[in-house]
């Protein structure tokens, strides 16, 4: 039986750990930056490149999630509700998760950066638009000063926040640039008979139109579309017409349809390509930069062409204003 000096004893060591355990918590730093959520992975990467450690940046999608089917968790609701901004394509990319931003509760400005591109620079599909603006470098680039304008909204003027963000968003500009004038030098090498894109669903539009590549695909703009075997009848027939050396898989798109093209007329499968999202990290497509450099070194070897790898040295004025250059 235990004794009272040993109850005493063991009373007090537990208020000390609980007392430890409170000061510990106390002495845990606040976070107090801006929280921006973002609602795809290629603006999830976008933002934290442009946003670095100055604010808190959550996405809702995982690598490999499709936000045309996704379905809203509690806990998504949740972070949006205690947002200061959200980041958002729009153009009815999101699906389920559109209502889910509009309507989480609380008040915060949303950006949707599909709204930032011109409308004479946007793609329609049977009447719809098409969504997929991120496979023309340049109109990412559009939705990147937005994303940067957004970013620098959260802080006051004077605020040296502003300015860091502003520095970021020059360096990742001229990233992008560079990586433009990569992605058509490498596609120059394919042969102009091969020049043709075949792919799970209509997500490559843009990246034809801005890199003279023909695009064809089994689906439609979304997922949600269902394809009736009459669309893949008539997508055996243009791999035919063509003599398509290869179609394209797609990462977050299930693979029957296009294998079942592949089987019929004998041209390769390639892929996985990156298209409504990013690749988990040990993919080598995990950024928005990494992405396009894996689909299109992956497009250009499968058509005939050479790909090489993306090589950039940034430059960027110093504080005492002579130029640096890093990798």
């Amino acid at each position: 039986m235990m004794t009272m000096n040993q109850l005493f004893l063991r009373v007090a060591f537990v208020v000390a750990l609980m007392l430890l355990s409170a000061c510990e918590r106390e002495a845990e730093p606040v976070d107090d930056r801006p929280v921006v959520v973002a609602t795809t992975t290629m603006l999830e990467d976008l933002t934290r490149e442009l946003a670095g450690d100055d604010v808190r940046v959550v996405g809702l999608l995982s690598a490999g999630a499709d936000p045309h089917i996704y379905q809203p968790r509690p806990a998504d609701a949740r972070q949006i509700a205690e947002s200061d901004l959200v980041v958002m394509n729009g153009l009815l990319l999101e699906g389920w998760m559109e209502g889910l931003v509009r309507h989480a509760g609380g008040e915060r400005p949303i950006l949707v950066v599909g709204e930032r591109i011109e409308e004479d620079r946007l793609m329609s599909v049977d009447g719809a638009v098409d969504p997929h603006f991120w496979f023309d470098v340049a109109l990412w680039q559009e939705g990147g000063k937005g994303v940067a304008e957004a970013l620098q909204a959260l802080f006051d003027e004077g605020d040296a926040r502003r300015a860091a963000i502003a520095s970021r968003h020059a360096r990742y500009d001229e990233e992008l640039e560079a990586l433009d004038d990569w992605v058509r030098a490498q596609l120059a090498t394919v042969p102009e008979e091969q020049r043709v894109l075949i792919t799970s669903h209509d997500a490559f539009g843009y990246f034809g139109r801005a890199y003279d590549l023909d695009v064809e695909a089994i689906q439609g703009l979304s997922t949600e579309q269902e394809a009736s075997q009459r669309d893949v009848i008539n997508m055996i027939e243009v791999v035919r017409k063509r003599n398509a050396p290869a179609v394209f898989m797609e990462s977050s798109v299930a693979p029957g349809l296009i294998e079942q093209v592949a089987r019929e007329t004998g041209a390769r499968i390639s892929g996985p390509l990156y298209s409504d999202s990013l690749g988990p990290e040990q993919s080598g497509a995990h950024t928005y930069v990494k992405m396009v450099e894996s689909n299109v070194r992956l497009i250009t070897g499968a058509l005939g062409g050479s790909p090489e790898a993306f090589k950039w040295r940034a430059t960027r004025t110093s504080p005492a204003g002579s130029e640096e250059s890093d990798a």
